[in-house]
Parts: structure tokens; sequence; C-alpha cells
């Protein structure tokens, strides 16, 4: 089952844009009483420069105590969903963002190396912070909201 349930409209709605549009999917999530929230999102930039159409998936799970595992299931969520996708896409910008940070002051540098590998292993292209605006900006929006 797509992480996004209505990937078929997110497929139609990139055919359907310019060719310019760039196709942005990433993933956070956040912890609350016993569930682990994450929110995937596809963010098609419209023309890469006229504001943007938004799909996300919000899924809740069972509490995950370790940061590691908490990250790599985020990492692993948005690639699935730019999977899923990635036939649509055509020449257009296409980034998965990832939202960690690559300074070590930060604790989600500990899987920088193994995110970015299984990202590119993928044939997609990572993009950390704090460029990776789809997963530490508009994903961590939504998460906020529940």
């Amino acid at each position: 089952m797509p992480l996004i349930k209505n990937i078929e409209e997110v497929r139609e709605f990139i055919k359907n844009s310019s060719d310019n549009s760039a196709i942005y999917v990433g993933c956070d999530s956040r912890q609350f009483r016993s569930k682990t929230i994450f929110v995937t999102v596809v963010v098609v930039h419209i023309n890469s420069n006229h504001g943007a159409k938004i799909f996300w998936q919000v899924d809740k799970v069972d509490r995950i105590n370790s940061i590691r595992q908490r990250l790599m299931e985020e990492v692993n969520r948005a690639v699935y969903t730019a999977l899923m996708i990635a036939d649509v896409v055509g020449e257009r910008p296409f980034e998965v963002h990832l939202d960690i940070n690559p300074s070590p002051d930060h604790r989600s540098s500990v899987i920088v190396k193994e995110a970015v590998g299984y990202v590119l292993a993928q044939g997609l292209k990572p993009v950390l912070k704090p460029d990776a605006i789809a997963a530490s900006t508009v994903a961590d929006f939504f998460t906020g909201k529940f």
C-alpha cells in the first residue's frame, strides 16, 4: 500500500504539471505519548517559482524509541514514496529531502552516511538540512498539527 493513499492523484498532478516544476519528497516524525507520528509529503513546486501543491499522508505507529530507527524510517518512507512517483517525474528536478542535519552537533547526524547512501542507491538525489524544506519545513508543519 502506498504511503500516500492518493498516490494516483499525485502522479496525475505531476504528469499535468509543467516540465519546469520541481518535485520534492520528504518525511518527518514526532513522538506523541505512546505513538510516533510520521508525515510523508510530496511537494510539487509549480514552475519552480509559482507556489506549490502539497500532498501528505499521516501515519501513527507504536512509539519508536530509537532515534536511529525513527530517522531511518523517515528516510525509508520518503524513498518509498519517491519511487512510487519516479516514473512520471521525467526530466523535472526531483529530490528526496531528509530531515537530517549533517553537523555533528545534532543527534540526527548519526545516520547521515547510511541515509544518503540508501537514497543514492535507489537512484535518487538526497538533500539534507538546511536545504531539505519538504522534510524540515513542510512535513514538520503537519507533524505539529497532531
